[in-house]
């Protein structure tokens, strides 16, 4: 017997789309996550570069 017929269909995966969803799961994953005190500290509002000026206005 065939081993593949006995596990059911077996997809091919596009490797690029998979490591997508795996980095979109771990930053949900992280949004969660509540911050520690040094992180909380440490994220403080900034001014945006210089660069993305013109999308603001």
């Amino acid at each position: 017997m065939n081993t593949k017929e006995n596990k059911g269909l077996i997809k091919e995966r596009n490797q690029q789309q998979w490591k997508l969803h795996q980095q979109l799961a771990h930053f949900i994953k992280d949004l969660d996550r509540l911050p520690d005190a040094q992180e909380a500290r440490l994220n403080r509002p900034r001014s945006s570069p210089q660069s993305l000026l013109p999308m603001v206005f």
